[in-house]
């Protein structure tokens, strides 16, 4: 996984991280992930990153360079298996078909970090808000697929007595 080192709190993205090919040699502006995680473990660390949630932290500390110091302050959740296995498939997914072309996708693997950072709806509509080059209707579709997962959560407590 690399990360892109110059950024800016007022571009459409701050923190924009993808998968490197095997054996591929990077430059001195894209910073590796140094921690052995399997590839599995890759793609749903790569959702996170690229989550809203993620840039809007980064967003809190950037300056006109995500540095090795803020990403090593990021805080990261550590997702249970489902959410992991969820995260990973669609980090998967859009990196095959980008996120224009999949916003519903896009809206989930958001929606998936943003519970596992555990915002609340208003802060996570706050977050959003904080993203002006992000359409609005993309927005909107993040907002309305936490909504759901939250729902499908509180449900699902709901029966197991939570």
């Amino acid at each position: 996984i690399a990360y892109r080192d110059v950024a800016s709190a007022t571009n459409k993205l701050t923190l924009i991280a993808a998968m490197l090919p095997a054996n591929a040699i990077s430059t001195h502006t894209v910073f590796c992930l140094k921690t052995t995680l399997d590839e599995h473990s890759q793609w749903a660390l790569l959702g996170l990153l690229n989550s809203l949630v993620a840039n809007y932290l980064v967003r809190l500390n950037v300056t006109t360079h995500v540095t090795t110091a803020i990403m090593s302050r990021l805080r990261v959740p550590r997702p249970g298996a489902t959410d992991l296995d969820r995260l990973a498939a669609l980090a998967l997914s859009l990196s095959k078909t980008g996120i224009t072309e999949d916003t519903d996708g896009y809206a989930r693997l958001n929606s998936v970090a943003a519970t596992l950072y555990g915002v609340t709806p208003d802060e996570y509509e706050f977050i959003l808000e904080s993203f002006p080059l992000i359409p609005k209707t993309q927005r909107d579709l993040c907002v309305a697929a936490f909504a759901t997962k939250n729902k499908h959560r509180n449900t699902e407590a709901q029966k197991h007595g939570d």
